[in-house]
């Protein structure tokens, strides 16, 4: 009896070992499952969070819509950056420069009749940007003969501003314009319009709510103009006197004439409203004009024949394009601190350096280089060129969307 009730304990110990046994290899399977279960839902929730912050990432690259006026080959660019897209814009006539309103939508651009406004004249740098005395002499001959030339041809398609519609690229609105429009500029709204005739001496404002036009007189050949930051003024800057016309917008006439300097060729100003800048082709300099006083207070020595000048939004820098001639090419741009000015770096870029636009996040600038037909692309966090793209023959002026 002893003997049976042992192994009877013994049996039934074994019975319980066992099933201990079977109900932690249960318990080590399920855990596993478990384990193998959860590595692809972890797997796919990490690609999930890598999707959304690549999507986040693309979402935050910027899309640049760079408009570029090719004079000689009577188009315009449209560079859509940087997705390397490009599309051209068939002129009846050479475009000169550009600027986008981006209330509207609209470019607006400077046409003179096609093949008699620089085809021949034009190769010094347009509208006599040389890089001395006797050229520019010169050109003010070769300007009188185009004149007549200009006046020949059939009414639409001689000197006038265009706008175009920047989503379907089709023309929007057109003004005649006096003699050599050269450039153009638009108020924030969209509703002002402003010109310079290089060949009358005048600036022409046209208010398109009210579709009437006002023709102020300046200094000897106006050029390059910009508005200012308040909307109050545009500066004009008058390459054969060498001054800068500043006109009062509402008032329409011109209410100062500021000495600069030699070949003052294109205006530019700080977007806090401090400076005003007229960059001299001649002197080698940039002119800074202290708008509170309407006074030049400091002449800059920057590179060789500089053109056009543009201030990045956020006032750290103001950055000159600098062309030289046909015959003695300039290949840089200098950038210049708005808290010192003075110039911190002298960067290459492509051969006649003229047009610069600055976009609004300040991060590129974006120059035309005149005579290699093309754009550099400026990285301002580094201050390096990053791109160089083809565009029309002759890019001229430049804006950015």
């Amino acid at each position: 009896m002893a003997r049976k009730t042992i192994l009877l304990f013994i049996s039934i110990l074994t019975a319980v070992l066992l099933l201990a046994a079977c109900g932690e290899e249960a318990d080590s399977a399920v855990a596993e499952n478990n384990v193998n279960n959860e590595g692809p839902a972890q797997e796919n929730a990490v690609n999930e969070e890598e999707t959304e912050e690549n999507a986040a990432n693309e979402a935050a690259v910027e899309e640049y819509i760079v408009t570029v006026a090719n004079e000689k080959d009577e188009t315009l660019s449209v560079i859509y950056y940087p997705e390397g897209r490009q599309e051209l814009i068939e002129l009846d006539g050479q475009a000169h420069n550009v600027e986008v309103n981006k209330e509207t939508g609209l470019i607006w651009v400077t046409i003179n009749p096609p093949h008699g406004h620089g085809h021949d004249d034009e190769e010094d740098g347009g509208h006599g940007h040389n890089n001395n005395e006797t050229n520019n002499d010169n050109h003010n001959n070769d300007e009188e003969n185009n004149h007549g030339h200009g006046s020949e041809h059939d009414e639409g398609t001689g000197e006038k501003v265009v706008a175009y519609d920047i989503y379907t690229l089709e023309k929007a609105e057109e003004y005649a314009a006096g003699s050599h429009p050269a450039h153009v500029s638009i108020t924030k709204d969209g509703n002002t319009v402003v010109f310079s005739n290089s060949g009358d001496n005048t600036v022409t404002i046209i208010d398109r709510v009210t579709e009437e036009a006002a023709v102020i007189e300046t200094g000897e050949y106006p050029h390059g103009l910009r508005i200012s930051p308040d909307q109050d003024y545009a500066y004009v800057a008058n390459m054969h006197s060498g001054d800068v016309s500043i006109i009062d917008l509402e008032e329409k006439t011109e209410v100062n004439r500021i000495p600069a300097g030699e070949g003052a060729v294109q205006t530019g100003f700080s977007h806090d409203g401090k400076y005003a800048f007229a960059g001299l082709h001649l002197a080698n300099q940039l002119a800074v004009i202290e708008t509170a006083s309407q006074e030049l207070i400091k002449t800059i020595d920057i590179g060789v024949g500089p053109v056009q000048m543009y201030a990045s939004y956020d006032n750290e820098y103001v950055i000159v394009a600098n062309q030289g001639s046909a015959d003695s090419p300039s290949d840089t741009i200098s950038i210049i601190s708005l808290d010192e000015l003075e110039v911190v770096k002298e960067l290459q870029v492509g051969k006649g350096a003229h047009g610069i636009v600055i976009s609004d996040d300040s991060r590129y600038a974006f120059v035309t280089n005149m005579f290699e037909d093309t754009i550099s692309v400026v990285d301002l966090v580094t201050l390096e060129e990053t791109e160089r793209i083809d565009t029309g023959t002759y890019p001229n002026g430049i804006s950015v969307y």
